[in-house]
């Protein structure tokens, strides 16, 4: 069924020209007029409710687009993020993306029946529409971001440890190309340098979608480690299975200490210790810029805010003697 960046696209015009067309908006000039209705004829297109209520900015439906490989992680921000659109009038259109090129197609779905989209995880490469507001993200040049500072909350991390007495630490990222992962690395050299300690890159793992196989591959590399960093809780949760089946003990031997503090911290043996995951402060922020978009009030994107988390202290890192 065709949409209407079909129609755009076809008629080599705005998708906000073909709404002015459609909605019988003057200040068309005839020639993108005749093009819009060319396009439409040929694609067989027909504007659906939402769509319609969009051209006249009436619409009520918020896009949410969450990385298939992270459902579980940012389930718990759902309930915030509905709750605060509730509160401007807005409901949330829920999608999965697989991948970039899949996050791509379902941003483009969802222009015809929102007024403003937020995706989580790493945005796919090329233009990016104004209407988009990229959660948990890294600064992005021209886009509208609300972000976690990885770097701060890896460097706090690998400095608690190292007041423990620790200075073989072990990074887990999930590939190192990813803008949050280079954060965290850049945190991870930062804390290392402070102390003039060298960094050692097989201490640098990448999990790759797959954290199982990235532990394994820093246990099975008989690299000294005596602390781990890692950014999900699910992903010590995974290491502190392994580490039982492998006969290290957790913390004499390895103390863990994640980036998130999710609800699953506090349940796993021994508690898990945590950089805070800023949950309510990073929705407030989407939600604020989310309301900008809709009133046509845009706020500044030159140098997009991050947010620091907290640490928690917990009995799954211990002092070295």
């Amino acid at each position: 069924m065709a949409t209407i960046t079909d129609v755009s696209k076809l008629a080599n015009v705005s998708k906000a020209t073909v709404s002015r067309v459609l909605s019988g908006t003057r200040g068309v000039k005839e020639e993108s007029r005749s093009a819009v209705l060319r396009a439409v004829e040929a694609l067989n297109y027909r504007p659906n409710v939402a769509a319609q209520n969009l051209a006249k900015q009436v619409s009520h439906y918020i896009g949410v687009v969450l990385p298939s490989a992270e459902a579980t992680n940012v389930a718990n921000y759902l309930p915030l993020l509905s709750k605060g659109l509730k509160s401007l009038n807005k409901f949330m259109l829920l999608h999965y993306a697989s991948d970039a090129e899949d996050q791509r197609r379902v941003i483009d779905e969802l222009q015809d029946q929102c007024e403003a989209i937020i995706v989580m995880g790493a945005p796919p490469a090329g233009p990016r529409p104004a209407n988009v507001v990229h959660f948990d993200n890294v600064c992005i040049e021209g886009s509208v971001v609300s972000g976690y500072n990885y770097a701060f909350a890896t460097e706090s991390a690998c400095r608690y440890v190292l007041g423990k007495g620790h200075r073989h630490i072990a990074l887990l990222v999930d590939d190192a190309k990813e803008a949050a992962s280079q954060q965290m690395l850049d945190g991870y050299r930062s804390a290392l340098q402070n102390l003039s300690i060298p960094f050692n890159r097989l201490l640098v793992v990448e999990a790759k979608n797959d954290v199982e196989q990235g532990l394994l591959a820093l246990i099975n590399s008989f690299t000294k480690y005596t602390a781990l960093v890692v950014k999900r809780d699910s992903h010590a949760a995974q290491a502190m299975r392994l580490m039982r089946e492998f006969n290290i003990a957790v913390p004499q031997e390895v103390s863990i200490i994640s980036l998130e503090d999710s609800p699953l911290a506090s349940l796993l043996y021994p508690p898990l210790t945590c950089i805070s995951y800023p949950t309510e402060a990073l929705i407030d922020d989407c939600l604020k810029r989310v309301q900008s978009i809709v009133e046509g009030k845009p706020l500044p994107i030159e140098q997009p805010p991050t947010v620091a988390g907290r640490l928690v202290a917990r009995s799954s890192v211990t002092t070295l003697t």
